[in-house]
């Protein structure tokens, strides 16, 4: 059974002052590296992995649409044994809070996501992919304004696995911790974060894909700040939710299309947030 892959991160943009890390959000997205496959990495290519999300909180009052059209390579070449890849991914915010007396809108580039490297291994039936990830402060950013950009870069350190199972069962699990460097705008230094993402996944044929996904996240260190900004409250989160893969083939090549919904819960510092995400995996 082939699983064609994921790969991605999301800029989150929560735009209440009370959230983890500075301005209320983060350069990681719940639930956003959960799929199918997690680890597994499609042949020897380059692949279009079009990801778009649409989230807010439970009040409606704050909200994203997130579009990241990402473009990953798989080499042949070998590096300690593991096969090597690379990937970029872009995005384009449209964003609002509407929370109290807020009324803000924005359109504009959010901040990238670069994979400069990953190592794929194979093992029977566990499959891992070491990678790091890199958030470049390409967004928007104005001091004290509403933006689609954080000004800050994160350095996202992931292993991934994924086993399969008996009777067309797998799961996948990722595990990543974030360092985020200060922001020269205001002196601010978000905490360090972990995140870890799974998906429990069933094959009721090699095309079609069910399963669950979910997520923890928590601020393992405090924010610091040298001016006279107020230091948010550490966050922490978990998320769950259903999840579908279909693989047609069509014009001679196999399209992955996914879809998941992710309501949070056990959320601190920071409002209760819900997603839609879907994603487009084929070749060129």
């Amino acid at each position: 059974m082939k699983h064609l892959v994921f790969l991605l991160v999301g800029l989150i943009l929560q735009p209440s002052l009370s959230s983890a890390t500075e301005a209320g959000g983060s350069n990681y997205l719940p639930g956003f590296y959960g799929d199918f496959g997690m680890a597994v990495l499609p042949d020897q290519g380059t692949y279009f992995n079009n990801f778009f999300a649409a989230y807010q909180d439970t009040k409606s009052e704050t909200g994203t649409l997130l579009e990241m059209p990402g473009i990953i390579h798989v080499t042949d070449q070998k590096v300690l044994g593991g096969q090597f890849m690379a990937g970029i991914y872009p995005g384009l915010l449209v964003s609002k809070d509407h929370s109290g007396s807020n009324n803000f809108d924005r359109v504009g580039l959010g901040d990238f996501y670069f994979v400069p490297g990953g190592l794929n291994w194979k093992w029977h039936n566990i499959t891992a992919l070491l990678f790091e990830g890199i958030v470049a402060p390409t967004g928007r950013y104005q001091k004290n304004d509403f933006n689609t950009g954080r000004n800050y870069w994160t350095f996202d350190h992931n292993l991934m696995l994924t086993w399969g199972l008996a009777g067309n069962n797998e799961i996948s699990v990722d595990i990543g911790y974030m360092n985020n460097l200060i922001n020269p705008a205001t002196d601010y230094k978000s905490g360090d974060e972990f995140h870890f993402d799974y998906t429990v996944g069933h094959y009721p044929v090699s095309a079609l894909g069910i399963g669950i996904t979910g997520s923890y996240y928590k601020q393992v260190t405090k924010d610091t700040s040298s001016q006279s900004l107020s230091v948010a409250e550490s966050g922490e989160a978990s998320s769950i939710g259903p999840v579908v893969m279909y693989t047609p083939h069509i014009n001679g090549q196999d399209v992955t299309l996914s879809l998941k919904w992710l309501r949070e819960f056990n959320v601190k510092g920071r409002s209760q947030q819900e997603y839609i995400v879907c994603r487009i995996f084929t070749t060129f």
